[in-house]
């Protein structure tokens, strides 16, 4: 029997369908919100809870509905209205959830539900069995870019392996180490000129305290979790082969939270790692395992965390732990979410408000890395300080599709240039540091200088600086924007 014959049977049979239908309410919301964000819960327990929640809503709300009018003796009619009723109403739920979240959107999308509903009331079997057919059609997409996001899960990132044995460096020294990251915060070269024009006192005030500011330099990514991934890992990943590389990118969470060639050799050289960040961001898919200490724990947010549930005073939390067990040397990733990137608003009027809010942002957030990098001075005089942001403040951006179009260079400076410096407390006794101009690099030089061993220089990644671009048709491919020596191309 064709596939047109089975259809035609489905809709015109006698039999009702309520476990199809409440399984269409639970997969269909289920599935969009796993094609939509899989790589922030791509774990076995957002899947069991996610099961549990979607589904054990839906089969609970339809048999007991469904059973309850049976049992009053209602009529095949009256059964298939409810049926009906039912995946209208949860079609409208899902719309006004997932697209039209303004009031006038909603209030169109009333009379838009109130008159379908009207169309088809006149023959309620046939048209919800209908809705059911159309509610697993409009599913496909998803299901078809879920299986995309599931294949990229589980194929092998070949990118991670190292070309050297960097993995069993052993130091010759081993000071206290502290990665502090403010987000966002650019270079001095890209904050004095368009579209910034703006001196920020705090390169000075590090030269001042022993830091070498390292200017021009820039991020190799334009955004955290692609740019700590590499940060991370210590290589270009080219947003991972992905079928369809998206910012988003595939197991980037799993690099920085939960293994990463970084925390092992950190932990083989007998250093206690501790991992401070702002919010559950990085480890929104709860997998963290890489680091010894994470201030915010797995079960301190929710399996529908949005990334923000759960903020944090990590100077606070830092505070708690830095005096604690002092038998091993540590390190500390330090995660601020100041100045942050710009907001998207669309306008001329928007860019200029928003860069007003950055620049506010970037002396508050002054103060406060004045205020710890003070702190860790006074009590570990021998200790490695790193100042670096993860990527630039994207000031003058429009919206998401500027930051994957422009061919202004000042902006692709905004999206790249990133502050860099670092306090060697006179570790760096050569010139280890010579070719150090971007992130990816950033931890193989600190490596070589606490080894002592330049062979590690020898295998530094290419310094380019990549972004994804839509194509005519929509779709992102990955493209160089900024090459090994530091010059913009197109």
């Amino acid at each position: 029997m064709g596939i047109k014959k089975r259809i035609t049977n489905f809709i015109n049979g006698e039999k009702e369908t309520p476990l199809l239908a409440a399984f269409i309410s639970g997969f269909m919301p289920m599935i969009f919100l796993y094609s939509n964000n899989y790589w922030a819960i791509n774990s076995f327990g957002h899947l069991l809870v996610f099961i549990l929640s979607f589904f054990g809503i839906s089969f609970a709300i339809y048999l007991s509905v469904f059973y309850t009018m049976k049992a009053l003796g209602k009529s095949k009619e009256r059964l298939a209205q409810a049926l009906l009723l039912m995946l209208l109403g949860f079609l409208f739920l899902f719309l006004l959830h997932s697209f039209f979240l303004s009031p006038k959107r909603g209030i169109a999308l009333v009379v838009v539900t109130v008159f379908f509903g009207y169309l088809v009331w006149s023959e309620p079997r046939q048209n919800y069995k209908k809705l059911i057919i159309f509610l697993f059609i409009f599913s496909s997409l998803s299901f078809f870019r879920t299986l995309v996001h599931i294949y990229e899960d589980m194929k092998p990132d070949y990118w991670l392996k190292q070309k050297d044995d960097i993995l069993s460096a052993k130091f010759k020294a081993t000071p206290n180490i502290y990665l502090i990251q403010p987000d966002g915060y650019v270079s001095e070269s890209v904050m004095e000129q368009p579209p910034y024009n703006f001196k920020s006192d705090l390169y000075d005030w590090l030269k001042t305290n022993e830091f070498k500011v390292y200017d021009s330099f820039r991020s190799n990514y334009p955004a955290s979790l692609t740019s700590n991934a590499s940060l991370f890992a210590m290589k270009q990943h080219r947003f991972a082969n992905m079928l369809f590389p998206e910012i988003e990118m595939a197991n980037a969470r799993e690099v920085i939270s939960q293994s990463n060639p970084v925390a092992t050799i950190l932990s083989k050289n007998n250093y206690k790692t501790h991992f401070i960040a702002e919010d559950e961001y990085f480890q929104q898919n709860k997998k963290q395992e890489a680091f010894d200490y994470f201030n915010i724990a797995i079960d301190d947010f929710p399996y529908n965390s949005k990334g923000d549930d759960e903020i944090r005073d990590v100077f606070y939390d830092f505070r708690e732990v830095l005096n604690v067990d002092d038998s091993h040397p540590k390190f500390f990733f330090i995660e601020k979410l100041l100045p942050h990137h710009v907001g998207f608003g669309k306008t001329e009027a928007s860019v200029i408000e928003e860069r007003t809010n950055y620049l506010r942002r970037i002396k508050d957030v002054n103060l406060w890395l004045k205020e710890i990098i003070n702190y860790i001075s006074d009590r570990d005089k021998d200790g490695i300080i790193i100042i670096l942001a993860d990527h630039g403040g994207w000031v003058g951006l429009k919206s998401f599709n500027h930051l994957y179009s422009t061919e202004d260079s000042s902006l692709i400076k905004s999206t790249f240039g990133n502050i860099a410096a670092i306090k060697w407390s006179g570790y760096l006794t050569s010139n280890y540091d010579k070719d150090l101009r971007t992130n990816v690099n950033l931890f193989r030089v600190l490596f070589a200088v606490l080894s002592d061993n330049t062979k590690y220089l020898e295998n530094l990644e290419d310094d380019s600086s990549y972004n994804v671009k839509l194509n005519s048709f929509g779709l992102k491919g990955v493209r160089k924007l900024i090459d090994d020596t530091g010059r913009v191309q197109f």
